[in-house]
């Protein structure tokens, strides 16, 4: 049974791209990882290297190799080297488990985005349109080798693009769109030529070939294409695939043997069972044309069927019995050859059944992802619904929480002015009622001071009319006269503006005692700590009325005891500090007892000051008045 020279040409191809990924290491561009531990990151190189090699020839150990990577990824707790170990994982799988090889590169590839990797997206994404050529998935593998093109364009990774074309235009040829193919094949061949790709160059020219009308033109450019290849160590088999291929396309048994023997050598050198398997096959139809049935049946028999059983390839399998019954046929065996036909039956059924069991194993992987993946998608949907509805409450709740605070601030800033327009207003009240009582005292100050001079003649007259007759009396009078209108004058002057803008705090306080001293029984005890509290005129004026306030509140009150008061200055604050042995009262009632004390709360507030009253029944009165000092204050009148 002879191949139809364009699926021949077809199988050959597959091989070729296969054979070009299987061989060549990854370019170091995209095996690059960031990491500290140099030693471990070789070991991942050298296992890299390991797994590619021997995927095809062991692949169980292969396998063993990629589970070593990813432990020593693990120890790394690196991201980078995770998806390596994914990648070779993938790689480890793909001949024999593509399911599982689907697995490991979508794990590859999520590792890649989220961190941006972008050179081993690039192998991730071819290896995942082979999966997907796999599951005969056309779409799909053209999605991600036009992806895996991009990149590469991108990144300048110039094997693995044309690669990547030499792929795709199999894929065309393989759908009879003979022009895209060619295109394709020439942008590989172009690509590979510029960078000096030999393997890349030689599989495009081997795939261009099929485009020539001339077999001899077409010939010509296999065999130009195996020297290109032969430069370039580890393309045996992709050279004994093109001799196969140039056996095949051969019309003469003696040159296609020559072609089909050499094929055989090349592939046992690369190890490559499948292209040596379909080379003895073909070996044995030439011994066939040229009636040599022992040889054709020592090619199938001897070498080609055991290679089968051995690798367990049930579709090579069942050819080569389809093979050896036509050389059984040829030599009159029928019986013999109908047992042969029934096992390539059986064997056929056999890898059909398998195939389809991987078929099956893979769309069910790659629905289970797409499954998942949908699955996650919409966790995220409903998570991110959640989010944003926690967001947008969250939004609202802002906003109201602000419009309640503006509204509180506008209401406490309402009522601040309102707090302030009513301290003005109780300042304004305090200031008329001081500006009143004032001018009532410089009025009395006035008339006092007028009628001292006029009360002193007439008292002095009605003495010395009197004619009293001791004479030490009347001059004792007359001293008592002359001193009382001298402290009516002096009461005067003190209860007059002018006359206090003229003297101290100090200086006014200690006039005030000597004049109370005068005309008290109790005992006034003056303390005064300086000559000079750097006090405004105002503040003078203000702190004498309410040491004058509490000491005439004293002599009213205070029937037995002491009095004192004190002034002094302490951390930048000018303190008036007042006690009696008074009576005392509740200090409830203080609204009560009169604008005495109401002043001097009003006028300590007048100079930002602070007055503090301590009283009980039967304790006396304590009074702290403090009022706040600044150097250089300037001097003003009290009142306009």
């Amino acid at each position: 049974m002879r191949y139809n020279p364009y699926f021949l040409f077809l199988i050959i191809s597959v091989w070729l791209i296969n054979g070009c990924i299987k061989k060549q290491h990854p370019e170091p561009k995209y095996s690059l990882i960031p990491l500290s531990n140099v030693t471990l990151l070789d070991s991942i190189g050298k296992l890299d290297s390991l797994v590619n090699y021997m995927k095809t020839l062991d692949n169980r150990q292969a396998k063993i190799y990629a589970k070593q990577a990813l432990s020593i990824a693990l120890r790394m707790n690196s991201n980078e080297a995770m998806t390596r170990a994914f990648l070779m994982m993938g790689i480890a799988c793909f001949n024999y488990h593509n399911d599982s090889s689907y697995i490991y590169y979508s794990s590859a590839l999520k590792i890649a985005d989220k961190l941006d990797l972008k050179g081993i997206k690039v192998k991730i994404y071819y290896d995942l349109a082979m999966v997907y050529r796999a599951a005969f998935d056309t779409k799909m593998s053209v999605v991600f080798l036009d992806s895996a093109i991009v990149l590469s364009q991108k990144l300048k990774y110039y094997t693995l693009l044309s690669d990547a074309y030499n792929v795709l235009g199999n894929i065309k040829f393989a759908m009879l769109d003979t022009l895209d193919a060619r295109s394709l094949y020439d942008s590989a061949y172009n690509i590979a030529s510029r960078h000096a790709l030999p393997k890349q160059m030689g599989i495009a020219m081997a795939s261009l070939s099929g485009f020539e009308k001339d077999p001899a033109r077409s010939s010509e450019i296999q065999r130009k294409a195996i020297e290109i290849l032969k430069k370039q160590p580890g393309n045996e088999e992709e050279i004994a695939s093109i001799l196969n291929n140039l056996g095949v396309q051969s019309s003469n048994p003696d040159t296609a043997i020559k072609y089909y023997q050499s094929s055989i050598q090349f592939a046992q050198m690369a190890n490559s069972i499948e292209v040596e398997i379909g080379a003895y096959n073909n070996l044995a139809y030439g011994f066939m044309d040229k009636k040599n049935f022992l040889e054709a049946e020592i090619c199938l028999v001897k070498n080609a069927i055991p290679l089968a059983e051995k690798v367990k390839n049930y579709d090579w399998l069942s050819t080569l019995y389809d093979s050896y019954t036509d050389v059984l046929i040829a030599e009159k065996k029928i019986g013999s050859a109908l047992i042969y036909s029934r096992k390539a039956l059986h064997e056929r059924l056999v890898a059909d059944k398998k195939q389809g069991a991987n078929q099956v194993r893979l769309l069910t992987a790659l629905l289970d992802v797409k499954n998942k993946e949908v699955k996650i998608k919409n966790d995220e949907k409903v998570i991110q619904d959640k989010e944003d509805k926690i967001k947008q409450d969250f939004f609202w709740l802002s906003i109201l929480i602000l419009l309640l605070i503006i509204v509180v601030f506008v209401v406490l800033l309402k009522l601040q002015r309102i707090n302030i327009k009513h301290q003005k207003e109780q300042l304004e009240s305090a200031k008329r009622l001081i500006e009143s009582e004032e001018n009532m005292k410089s009025r009395v100050s006035m008339e006092l001071h007028d009628l001292a001079s006029p009360f002193y003649s007439i008292m002095r007259q009605q003495i010395e009319e009197a004619k009293i007759r001791d004479p030490n009396i009347e001059r004792k009078l007359k001293d008592n006269l002359s001193k009382l209108t001298m402290d009516i004058r002096q009461i005067s002057h003190r209860m007059n503006i002018a006359f206090i803008e003229q003297l101290t705090i100090s200086e006014l306080v200690k006039g005030l005692c000597e004049d109370l001293k005068g005309i008290s029984n109790i005992p006034i005890h003056c303390a005064i700590e300086k000559e000079d509290f750097h006090l405004s005129t105002e503040e003078t004026f203000h702190a004498y009325r309410i040491a004058q306030e509490l000491l005439e509140n004293a002599m009213k009150y205070v029937t037995f005891g002491e009095i004192s008061i004190s002034l002094s200055e302490e951390e930048g604050r000018f303190f008036i500090l007042y006690k009696d042995t008074g009576p005392g009262f509740e200090e409830k009632t203080t609204n009560r007892k009169g604008l005495g004390i109401m002043n001097i709360f009003e006028r300590a507030k007048f100079i930002n000051g602070k007055a503090i009253l301590k009283t009980e029944p039967g304790k006396g009165t304590k009074w702290n008045i403090s009022i706040p000092l600044k150097r250089d204050k300037p001097k003003r009148l009290p009142f306009a």
